[in-house]
């Protein structure tokens, strides 16, 4: 215990607690989460039997802290019921907290309480769900309850992740007019559906209800079919970037559909496939010439990460395309009559030549602290030349030089 405060005292900027116990344990906790310099972020997965005393004592220093900003919780909290309405109201009295990872157990204490009060009271951009052990039984989150917390304007969470878990089926009784009729969420632009061994029409049910995502990560589902993806990559209404996706149970021909369609995916910047290394024996290389032609006709995507798929040819084949869409190739694609000023395009060729080019990778925190942070630019210290060349071989650049 002694250790402990001496810890918090030094300003510790996060706590990472896995065995804890004592109630002399947890008062220090609380004091220590209760100074004004005390941990920004608290980790507690313990995983002893937390009594309701013990869980005030987290709960109050929860509630009052005035600097936590991110919150990991799982453990076996008994009894549930009590536990869970203490949760909520520790939730609700918080106004510091900005990152949230629970368990399903905990979550399940009360559902609708913690859903409601995490989002829209204590006002969280970050939420992350987890299923802790492949013996729990969990139907999954009522659809309802998800989407009446979601899909309303004053929603500010930003951040969505499930791990292991996710929403129950649509309600047989709502029909696709009746939920289109409904609000949906426009804050959310980051999503993360993992390990759920589901097919991507049901979790479309779920991701269908956010309409400005930007970023979507579906690792190890289980996908086969690709197609209900098609209404967040093209037409007007599509608003998906980067795309993380792990090729499990994906046909060859669901993979060779895909970059068919990858001309038409007009905001689609970003594209992570990944595999198991045996997986990839599975695919001919018939798909790799689908894929070279589509990343050079399109006029958007900028990265394409394929893992055990690609090798050193394709992505010579494929380079020269995504480096020049990211250094300004869109700047062409404009209609005759709005053609690009003439004088704008030195600042335009400047730009491409000492732009600093990046490998985009996908940065996740560990599993268990149950909050994806997306996608982050890697920067790579040379730059293209070859990418003013080709913009310079474009006719268009021609004609306004």
């Amino acid at each position: 215990y002694l250790a402990l405060l001496i810890s918090l005292s030094n300003k510790a900027e996060g706590l990472d607690l896995v065995s804890f116990g004592g109630d002399t344990a947890y008062s220090c906790l609380m004091a220590g989460i209760l100074q004004s310099d005390g941990p920004q972020v608290l980790a507690f997965r313990c995983q002893d039997s937390i009594s309701l005393h013990q869980a005030n004592l987290l709960f109050k220093g929860i509630a009052f802290s005035p600097s936590l900003e991110k919150l990991v919780l799982t453990g076996e909290f008994e009894p549930r019921e009590d536990i869970g309405k203490a949760l909520v109201d520790s939730l609700g009295k918080n106004r510091s907290l900005k990152r949230l990872g629970l368990s399903i157990g905990i979550l399940d204490m009360d559902v609708e309480g913690v859903l409601r009060t995490a989002i829209l009271e204590t006002q969280v951009q970050s939420l992350g769900i987890i299923r802790e052990g492949a013996d729990f039984e969990y139907d999954g989150i009522p659809f309802n309850i998800l989407r009446d917390v979601l899909c309303r304007e004053d929603c500010p969470l930003e951040r969505f992740h499930l791990f292991g878990v996710a929403p129950s089926s649509r309600p047989v009784a709502m029909n696709d007019n009746e939920l289109n009729s409904t609000s949906m969420n426009s804050s959310v632009k980051f999503c993360s559906v993992e390990f759920v061994e589901l097919d991507c029409s049901r979790i479309m049910e779920t991701i269908g209800l956010f309409q400005s995502i930007e970023i979507l990560c579906l690792n190890s589902n289980g996908i086969s079919d690709l197609s209900p993806l098609d209404p967040l990559l093209i037409g007007s209404n599509a608003t998906l970037k980067s795309l993380v996706l792990s090729a499990d149970d994906v046909e060859e021909t669901d993979v060779i559909e895909f970059f068919r369609k990858l001309p038409e995916m007009k905001c689609l910047r970003h594209v992570f496939f990944w595999e198991d290394p045996d997986d990839a024996d599975n695919y001919s290389h018939s798909w790799k010439d689908v894929a070279v032609d589509a990343i050079r006709r399109s006029k958007s995507l900028e990265c394409f990460e394929g893992g055990h798929f690609v090798d050193e040819n394709f992505v010579d084949e494929t380079k020269v395309a995504l480096s020049l869409n990211r250094g300004g190739r869109r700047a062409l694609e404009v209609e005759s009559s709005s053609v690009l000023p003439a004088n704008l395009w030195p600042r335009v060729l400047e730009r491409a030549a000492n732009i600093v080019y990046c490998d985009y990778s996908t940065i996740y925190e560990e599993e268990e602290e149950l909050c994806c942070e997306g996608l982050k630019s890697l920067p790579v210290e040379s730059t293209r030349v070859d990418v003013v060349f080709w913009l310079l071989r474009e006719k268009m650049v021609g004609q306004c030089l």
